[in-house]
């Protein structure tokens, strides 16, 4: 029996996907120009020619992977919206984020790959740039609704820490103590110990 219009566009997202899933793989583990289409074909199962029925170039290849991680922030962005508390949001904050990063640290792997390539770094902040500053901004503004002295700053320090745990986690999973420092994160933004922190400025 013939495939129906719907079983060929199935296969033909389930291909897509996996052309993306590889190249995801390859450019966090090789870089953008360590890796070739060929590369990305061999992996995924296909040939060469079928990659470039779906992706022009390895270019346009690399935009579809890094949009890929803007959807992984879109997400984290969403479930912060959707709480009102302001301590309850950096709660979820921290526990989404390194949620994330232990599911998904080939995002990460990739993203902090392409942050240190000057081929792709600029694609990667124009793309990525606009998710960060929301997120940014939402974090400044959890600090003003909780009452700290200096939000701006404080967003951009816990910003670091969480950069500086992604990287750490990546290059060293095995003997990082995440579920630890997960804990001492969450304690160290509380309810309770911010409002020490606050009555004592």
């Amino acid at each position: 029996m013939p495939r129906t219009e719907e079983q060929f566009s199935e296969m033909r997202e389930k291909t897509k996907q996996k052309i993306l899933e590889n190249a995801l793989l390859l450019f966090a583990e090789k870089g953008f120009k360590g890796t070739s289409i060929n590369d990305i074909a061999k992996s995924a199962g296909i040939s060469k020619g079928l990659a470039y029925n779906y992706f022009k170039s390895k270019y346009d290849l690399m935009i579809s992977v890094l949009k890929l991680i803007e959807e992984e922030f879109s997400r984290l962005l969403i479930a912060l919206n959707n709480e009102n508390d302001p301590y309850k949001k950096l709660t979820l904050m921290i526990t989404l984020t390194i949620e994330m990063l232990q599911r998904d640290e080939k995002f990460w792997s990739l993203y902090m790959n392409f942050a240190f390539q000057s081929e792709v770094k600029e694609e990667a902040q124009n793309l990525m740039g606009d998710s960060l500053k929301i997120l940014f901004n939402l974090i400044e503004k959890i600090f003003v609704e909780v009452g700290v002295k200096n939000p701006v700053e404080e967003s951009k320090i816990l910003g670091a820490i969480l950069d500086g745990i992604s990287f750490h986690y990546i290059i060293e999973k095995e003997k990082y103590p995440i579920d630890k420092v997960k804990t001492y994160l969450l304690q160290k933004y509380s309810k309770s110990e911010l409002s020490k922190s606050i009555l004592q400025e």
